[in-house]
């Protein structure tokens, strides 16, 4: 499939924190914000299926979950939150007295106070607007686990009439987050609790779902999107999935399965770590072997992890060892593109509105001095066929007869391609042959496995089961030769044949 690339690029409109109007903030720069009011609302519960640590070494209690919540709200005229409000809970998700340390070492104490005290866009408990909205679940990342990294940008969604729901990053047993398998399943696990609890609030349509994730959390929301069928799009920030992490994930968690990755999917990252198109064609990054749905690869022109985040929006320029290096360059324009460009994806595959990333895709304006320019390349992929569970559970519920037409039609429409794993249909078979008293449709469901994988000897062997167990002998000969065919050393298809094949033996006969 041939890539498209495109350069794109918005004017900024500077707003100084003197020319400030009722309602705007100085974190939000030239952004512009949609029709509804930021709300805000913190959930705190907790996950009874885990457990965690208590706030001083105590016993291991419930996990607890935090879960942020940014909703379009209606207009009102209450008291705006303060930056303070978002420092304030970040110092509670971690029983901590010390200061978000981008903060801290970013600015100057003078500065840090001001800011503070600034206003946000959102309103804490303001009244819901009307409707239903699509929702998204963000992951956050390692050294930005607080959602304080991502305030503005979650506001901005809110005020476009998405909601987002997200929770601190905790490791499993402790704060620090190991990057590990076990570490990255709890992140994954919360933002699964995150997308329940959220998903039941009046206001939320989980019909139209999204997930958004930076860094690890990137990773956390590959691994959802591969193994929830119930999402829709996925936006990654500047996460190690495009090519191997020196750490192995997310590839080497269980249920990194690239043929389920299937949903709208767009990745941005720094130009620098995206490898030239020679380079991926010889050793292809998951961009190029994302084979279902459409998929957008941004070059972002930065070399700072920090731009992706609201940090970006602080007007820090100070160097802070382990975040990023001295500012050479305003960071805001970068990191409002990030913002709009992520509106019109989002509003493209959740709201249904196909206009502003189309606009995206069709400018080639070169870069100004306050321009920011970001190649896209685009894919659109192959239409996805059914997800396996579904083809799985309708062989269930409608019974085999019924079920086998609906896939054959997807086959054709997708030669090759296997639409159910051999082992599940197997296994399916077995439940149905010996376990839940289907014995006429397990016969069906192994002819479907052998039909799907014809040179598999396992399927052959299986279907020659079936057959006998139905008194179904010359099939059940052909299976098991195809079997043995296919692996000559196939002791229970010999076995088989010899009991099948044997000649009956007559009893004497009685003399009148």
């Amino acid at each position: 499939m041939k890539n498209v690339k495109v350069l794109c690029g918005l004017t900024i409109l500077w707003l100084s924190a003197g020319s400030l109007r009722a309602g705007e903030t100085r974190f939000w720069g030239a952004l512009s914000a949609g029709p509804f009011t930021p709300g805000f609302r913190l959930i705190e519960t907790s996950d009874a299926s885990r457990s965690f640590p208590t706030a001083g070494g105590g016993s291991a209690a419930a996990r607890p979950m935090r879960i942020y919540v940014w909703y379009p709200a209606k207009p009102a005229a209450a008291a705006r939150m303060r930056l303070d409000d978002y420092v304030r809970m970040a110092l509670e998700d971690f029983h901590t007295s010390i200061l978000p340390v981008p903060l801290i070492k970013g600015l100057d104490p003078k500065a840090l106070q001001d800011l503070r005290a600034s206003s946000v866009k959102a309103l804490r408990g303001a009244e819901t607007a009307p409707g239903r909205f699509p929702l998204l679940v963000f992951g956050q990342g390692l050294y930005y686990e607080s959602p304080l990294a991502h305030f503005v940008f979650c506001e901005f969604l809110a005020s476009h009439g998405y909601v987002v729901a997200t929770s601190p990053l905790l490791g499993t047993r402790y704060r620090l987050v190991n990057i590990n398998v076990e570490d990255l399943e709890t992140e994954i696990r919360d933002m699964e609790y995150v997308k329940a609890t959220a998903a039941s609030l009046p206001f939320a349509d989980p019909a139209r779902l999204g997930v958004i994730g930076y860094d690890l959390g990137g990773m956390a929301g590959l691994i959802i999107t591969m193994r929830n069928p119930d999402i829709d799009a996925f936006l990654s920030l500047d996460s190690g999935i495009l090519d191997r992490h020196f750490s192995g994930l997310p590839t080497t968690h269980p249920q990194y399965l690239e043929d389920r990755f299937r949903v709208p999917w767009m990745h941005m990252t720094q130009a620098r770590f995206i490898r030239a198109a020679e380079d991926r064609a010889a050793k292809s990054s998951l961009f190029e072997r994302k084979a279902f749905g459409p998929s957008y690869l941004v070059h972002v022109p930065t070399a700072s992890h920090g731009q992706f985040s609201s940090y970006a929006a602080l007007g820090i320029t100070a160097a802070v060892p382990g975040y990023w290096g001295p500012s050479t360059s305003d960071p805001t324009p970068v990191y409002e593109e990030i913002c709009r460009l992520s509106l019109a994806f989002l509003g493209r595959y959740l709201g249904n509105d196909r206009g502003p990333l189309e606009a995206f895709l069709r400018s080639g304006r070169e870069a100004g001095p306050d321009r920011p320019a970001f190649e896209i390349e685009h894919k659109e992929g192959s239409p996805a066929p059914p997800p396996e569970a579904e083809l799985v559970r309708l062989i269930i519920d409608t019974g085999i007869g019924q079920a086998r037409p609906m896939i054959e039609r997807v086959r054709a429409e997708h030669p090759g391609l296997p639409l159910i794993d051999e082992s599940v249909l197997n296994w399916l078979g077995v439940h149905f042959l010996y376990w839940w008293g289907r014995e006429d449709e397990a016969v069906g469901v192994f002819e479907l496995n052998a039909s799907l994988y014809p040179g598999s000897w396992r399927a052959h062997d299986s279907l020659g089961e079936a057959y006998a167990d139905r008194g179904r002998k010359d099939e059940a000969v052909r299976s098991y030769k195809r079997s043995l065919e296919l692996n000559p050393e196939n002791q229970n298809a010999k076995s088989a044949l010899e009991q099948l094949t044997a000649p009956v033996k007559k009893g004497p006969s009685s003399s009148a």
